[in-house]
């Protein structure tokens, strides 16, 4: 009988100790889980390719401008997650669809450094740099952009 008092609060101090370490630790069954940061980026570029797909079906100028608006906050924050291809590139063709080429430049470079030789970023880095052509006048002469 001596024998069985001692193995029976051992056994309770075990029980109780690994109950209270247990406590302690999160878990999903806790009722969340936990995202890494480059997760979090492929949740947020996947909307953000999902918006931008929207915006490239969108017929109407300002639905299609609200949906680009929307990838464009979508691939900042995969950005601010994680700063990968990617994302980099698709914000870029986002910012030359909302005709804000130096922020594009910006995207199309960095997304660049990733990958140097991909035609897509080459291409969109290239559409950035370019100045809009000349408006032609009435009189037929063209104009710098900005004066008529």
């Amino acid at each position: 009988m001596k024998i069985r008092i001692p193995v029976l609060v051992l056994a309770l101090g075990l029980a109780s100790s690994a109950a209270f370490a247990q406590g302690s630790v999160i878990t999903e069954s806790m009722g969340g889980t936990y995202k890494d940061p480059v997760q979090r980026a492929a949740d947020s570029y996947s909307r953000g390719a999902r918006f931008k797909a929207k915006a490239e079906q969108a017929l109407e100028p300002k639905e299609k401008t609200k949906q680009y608006l929307r990838a464009k906050e979508e691939f900042a924050k995969s950005i601010g997650y994680t700063e990968n291809f990617d994302a980099l590139l698709a914000l870029g063709q986002v910012y030359l669809a909302l005709g804000q080429k130096a922020s594009a430049l910006d995207s199309c470079s960095r997304a660049r450094a990733y990958k140097p030789n991909d035609e897509a970023a080459k291409a969109c880095a290239t559409e950035a740099r370019a100045t809009p052509a000349p408006v032609a006048t009435a009189a037929g002469t063209a104009s710098p952009p900005g004066r008529r």
